[in-house]
């Protein structure tokens, strides 16, 4: 009887070791997901929203002259506060040498000879002139649905120059209608892109 008793003892122990084994496999488990959650949960949301370019060459009656712009068009989504904004702009030149250039809510103003802004600015008259209007300079406004934001049509081309890094007017760069420039728009929080596309001068 006794050593019976000894015999199932023994067969106890690898049970026990089991049910420990899997408890601690459950509390390592609830761990790790508490953890995940607590990371994922820190991570800036990333705007979701429908944002058409174009860039144009066109003759202004105002300049007398040819000039070239660039619109941004805020179609349907999330506002987007600008002042967490990043625009990169890469083009290529026709000897294969890639110019890339960035504009944020810190790049220095664009100087059009008469007045200053930081491009691109919205284009609303609501707040009448964006030369007179610091808030309607890129980094200090919201752009919403229905908002339009440009590097200044009417002013030269002094903006479209500001935003790709080089002078767009200089023959040099063969830049003009059916250059491709690709353009990206970072949501600096979240280092991720609300837009990535090629745009063709129109």
């Amino acid at each position: 009887m006794f050593d019976g008793f000894k015999r199932e003892e023994k067969a106890v122990s690898p049970v026990v070791g089991v049910m420990l084994m899997l408890v601690v496999t459950i509390l390592l488990g609830a761990v790790v997901s508490s953890f995940s959650g607590s990371i994922a949960s820190k991570e800036e949301k990333v705007p979701a929203a429908s944002i058409s370019v174009h860039i144009k060459e066109e003759y202004s009656s105002m300049t007398g002259n040819t000039v070239k712009y660039a619109i941004f068009e805020h179609l349907s989504g999330d506002p987007l506060p600008t002042k967490d904004l990043r625009i990169i702009t890469y083009y290529t030149l026709p000897n294969g040498t890639v110019i890339k250039n960035s504009v944020d809510k810190d790049s220095p103003l664009t100087d059009f000879g008469w007045t200053e802004i930081r491009i691109p600015f919205l284009n609303d008259m609501r707040g009448g002139y964006a030369s007179s209007n610091p808030e309607k300079w890129f980094g200090n406004f919201t752009l919403m649905t229905g908002d339009i934001m440009e590097t200044g049509a009417s002013y030269g081309s002094q903006g479209l120059s500001s935003l790709l890094g080089f002078d767009v007017s200089n023959t040099t760069y063969g830049f003009g209608r059916g250059s491709t420039v690709e353009i990206k728009i970072m949501h600096i929080p979240s280092g991720k892109y609300i837009l990535d596309k090629e745009v063709v001068v129109e």
